[in-house]
């Protein structure tokens, strides 16, 4: 909210206070994502939100700039928000989902997904 300066600022105070990483939220710029990790002399975070302000680079090249940790904050819910759609409108289309429609899981797969048998085994013992 106070922009790209008084974001590196607060952070070098936060390094002088004994910070082990710091994270500069949404720079929006590539010059402001290459000059981070140069100016900040900690690992540095970085959040990808695919959409949202910060460039998106693949990982080699947040690397190769000098960020040791990359979020993809909202990759699975954008990925399921998406799944949810299609499977909706192939349901609505043809009234029917099947296991084999690629659209959706197995049952198998959300079986191991939401891990039943772990929670199964669990249920079995006495607390």
């Amino acid at each position: 909210m106070e922009g790209f300066e008084a974001a590196i600022e607060r952070a070098q105070l936060f390094i002088e206070a004994g910070a082990d990483i710091t994270f500069v939220e949404a720079p929006s710029r590539i010059e402001e994502l290459h000059l981070v990790p140069k100016r900040l002399l900690v690992p540095q975070l970085v959040n990808v939100v695919i959409g949202g302000k910060t460039p998106t680079l693949d990982l080699n090249e947040f690397a190769d700039l000098g960020y040791g940790l990359v979020l993809y904050a909202n990759a699975s819910l954008q990925g399921a928000v998406r799944g949810m759609t299609q499977a909706l409108r192939s349901l609505k289309r043809n009234g029917r989902l099947d296991e084999d429609d690629t659209i959706v899981a197995t049952f198998e797969e959300r079986q191991r997904t939401v891990r039943k048998n772990f929670f199964d085994d669990l249920a079995g013992k006495s607390v």
